[in-house]
């Protein structure tokens, strides 16, 4: 009888040992971005400045290849440290389409496997979610991290159907990733206690439900609750330090100036496992109980003049990290803009599979491209 009742016990806390998730340290964080890659005004050391406090930011509104090298590169320059990118195939109608991407800290997090764009076969989403799984290499444990943006439309209810959805792509989401902490997050343009999220939260939780997280035209005033993070429950017990980031007060620059060059939308950061946020990050709503934020030695610190004119109308502060490329003129033949190796900050920065050489000048406007905006 002792030894039945030793046997049963044994077995109870071997089940419940393996029921608890191991925690895998990183920081994490998801960002709509506002149309990365599209005009003059986007300042990325000002995005490099407050996504450099993360090790893998989700990146919503990818509007080319370009946006997302010259963020990437203004996080190697910020931080002196190399960071990969992982991007889905760009999504979306005929007239407008942008991209999911993740990036990554190198010496933190690198990319295990599964990049995949949900398989949508009954076509409800106008931006099929993107997801991956990742390792931490401060201990080894996978994770599993996905990205949406659901459609604005003209009302409320143009978004519902894809929220609805969601309750599906969850479920997907656990058979391609089966047993590992799964973390949804991105823009919803809903808040997360709209009813059309039931599906979803019948199956996962919403780790953000206070404050807001787009910008009004008010410094100090946030106006709607879009941005968030759905977590199963072995994501939800490695999660600590959740909120939505005031970078206006990070950066200290006003609301207007930020929407215009950064970006309409606050970014929503976390902490997994042992791992702390920076003290340079500013809180606007932090969600839950003790969700104290502790300074790590590899967080950026300073919030120096990345918002100053010249950072914040152009790349003029990346030309240094540029790895200038053989030819004298060099198109990017998905958005037909030339760059010139001689005061064209952009020259070095295209993307391999995007790079066109041309002979010179003259070559490059004969093949209907034309002059990059921020050359001198």
């Amino acid at each position: 009888m002792k030894k039945t009742l030793l046997m049963s016990a044994l077995l109870v806390l071997a089940t419940a040992i393996s029921g608890v998730a191991v925690a895998a340290d990183a920081r994490v964080g998801t960002w709509n971005t506002m149309r990365l890659g599209n005009g003059d005004q986007k300042s990325y050391p000002a995005l490099a400045a407050v996504a450099a406090n993360v090790d893998v930011l989700a990146v919503q509104e990818v509007m080319n290849d370009e946006g997302i090298q010259y963020l990437k590169l203004a996080l190697e320059q910020r931080t002196r440290e190399k960071w990969s990118s992982l991007c889905s195939s760009p999504v979306g109608s005929r007239s407008y389409k942008e991209q999911y991407c993740f990036l990554s800290r190198d010496s933190a997090v690198q990319y295990e496997d599964g990049a995949v764009s949900f398989l949508d076969r009954k076509h409800v989403f106008m931006r099929e979610p993107y997801s991956a799984r990742f390792k931490s290499l401060s201990d080894g444990n996978t994770f599993a991290l996905a990205t949406v943006h659901i459609i604005y439309g003209k009302s409320a209810a143009d978004r519902t159907p894809e929220l609805k959805e969601l309750g599906n792509y969850w479920e997907w989401l656990e058979q391609v990733y089966p047993g590992e902490p799964i973390m949804l997050m991105g823009d919803f343009n809903m808040p997360p206690s709209d009813p059309a999220f039931e599906s979803l939260r019948a199956r996962a939780i919403p780790m953000v439900t206070d404050g807001a997280s787009t910008l009004s035209n008010t410094s100090g005033r946030f106006a709607n609750l879009y941005d968030n993070v759905f977590a199963n429950q072995s994501a939800r017990s490695m999660m600590s330090g959740v909120g939505i980031v005031n970078y206006p007060a990070m950066l200290k620059v006003s609301h207007e100036d930020g929407r215009r060059a950064v970006s309409d939308h606050a970014p929503v950061f976390f902490q997994l496992g042992k791992a702390r946020l920076g003290s340079a990050v500013q809180m606007a709503y932090s969600q839950g109980p003790a969700q104290l934020l502790h300074q790590v030695v590899n967080a950026p610190a300073r919030i120096d003049s990345v918002f100053s004119p010249r950072a914040s109308t152009g790349l003029g502060a990346l030309s240094t990290a540029s790895n200038t490329q053989v030819g004298s003129v060099h198109g990017n033949k998905n958005s037909h803009i030339y760059h010139l190796s001689s005061g064209c900050p952009s020259y070095g920065m295209i993307s391999e599979k995007n790079l066109v050489e041309f002979s010179s000048e003259a070559e490059a406007i004969a093949s209907n491209y034309r002059k990059a905006g921020n050359c001198k």
